[in-house]
């Protein structure tokens, strides 16, 4: 029933499938929100900006899979370019920072399905996912892609109800709201949109030629993901003020209540149920590689590093994982949610920038200012949250 490796089962489709359900989830449900009460229109400039930070960080993080293709992400990287203390920071802050998120997108769920019962319906869900997970990433994979497809699709009959709205002004004032702190401050608000690419990094170990297949899908995910966040996006703002969508939990689905397809605006509670579900597929097994990590090397119990042989899942880490999240929706709201899962996994990004600081120049794909670029801005919009929490 154990064994300490996993097997290499990921094709390059099945890794975009999965780099792109890692990412579009609370943030595209979620996010316009909070970042509209901050920064009015001008959100969609801080959205743009994080995408940056978003391609800098990802391209650190393709590099560093591609020479080490084993699991453990960053945690991994940092112990053998920087050194054991840098990777057992990296693994702390990976572990913290996304358990968090997954406790965010629970709680989003929650409240797009009821809001009397989200924090039930948010650890119902952690559950299942969890119970999904046991048998193991392959088949997480399969269901991944289609829920991709659907979510793709609704988004797209979204996007047709608001064009063909009557009320509808495509060009927003974008300067509006607009300062340098305000700026920031979303920024790294919707820097918690993207963070699903480094996904791939933490399941290297499953994944088939890793240095070929993991910057070719985190970089098509990625891309794909950015176009459908500023596209949906710029269509909400474009039929509702910023004030109103500052004040709602569900801004995508108060859009579609006033769109020309108004009834069928329970697709969207069906679609964001749909996009937090498949973040949260490859989330939770995502964290649990970290924990086999840091416990191959000793830094937490060596049982946490068993590896069911039949389903391929690290199973008693992915309980640890369950437990946490669950104790954490009881305990937080999504908004703070949001704000301190960003935090920690700015730090965290920096490390993995860093790291490619510290490789010689053959074990580089893209140039090194791209991690410079990555490294700054992180440290910047870290301390901007640490301010402004």
């Amino acid at each position: 029933m154990e064994d300490s490796k996993f097997q290499r089962t990921l094709s390059l489709k099945n890794s975009i499938y999965l780099g792109v359900s890692s990412m579009i989830g609370a943030g595209l449900f979620n996010n316009l929100a909070p970042t509209s009460k901050i920064s009015s229109y001008s959100t969609i400039y801080a959205l743009l900006f994080a995408s940056t930070l978003a391609i800098a960080n990802a391209s650190s993080s393709a590099q560093l899979a591609a020479n080490f293709p084993q699991t453990g992400g960053t945690y991994l990287y940092a112990k053998h370019v920087l050194g054991k203390g840098y990777g057992a920071l990296a693994g702390i802050v990976f572990i913290v920072g996304k358990t968090i998120s997954c406790i965010a997108i629970a709680l989003t769920l929650g409240n797009y399905l009821s809001i009397a019962y989200s924090k039930e319906l948010a650890a119902l869900f952690s559950i299942i996912v969890f119970l999904l997970g046991y048998f193991g990433i392959h088949k997480t994979v399969k269901l991944a892609k289609w829920l991709v497809l659907i979510l793709f699709s609704i988004l797209l009959f979204y996007s047709v109800s608001i064009l063909t709205t009557q009320n509808l002004n495509l060009n927003i004032q974008l300067s509006q709201g607009f300062s340098f702190e305000t700026f920031l401050l979303s920024s790294a608000i919707w820097f918690f949109s993207f963070t699903g690419y480094s996904r791939l990094a933490t399941f290297g170990e499953e994944i088939q030629e890793p240095e070929k297949i993991i910057p070719k899908a985190i970089g098509i995910g990625l891309g794909i993901t950015i176009f459908v966040y500023i596209v949906i996006n710029w269509l909400t703002l474009s039929i509702l003020n910023p004030n109103i969508i500052a004040n709602v939990n569900t801004p995508l689905r108060l859009a579609m209540d006033v769109s020309s397809f108004s009834e069928f605006s329970f697709l969207i509670g069906f679609g964001s149920s749909i996009a937090m579900f498949s973040v949260f597929l490859a989330l939770m097994p995502g964290i649990s590689r970290i924990y086999v990590a840091m416990a191959r090397d000793g830094f937490l119990p060596v049982s946490f590093s068993k590896i069911h042989s039949k389903n391929n899942s690290a199973y008693i880490s992915e309980i640890v994982v369950l437990l946490f999240v669950l104790i954490g929706i009881y305990s937080l709201d999504v908004i703070p949610a949001i704000k301190l899962s960003s935090f920690f996994i700015l730090i965290y990004y920096s490390i993995t920038n860093l790291c490619v600081l510290k490789l010689s120049n053959n074990q580089r794909i893209y140039p090194k200012n791209i991690a410079l670029y990555g490294f700054v801005v992180c440290i910047l919009l870290a301390f901007v949250l640490l301010i402004y929490q």
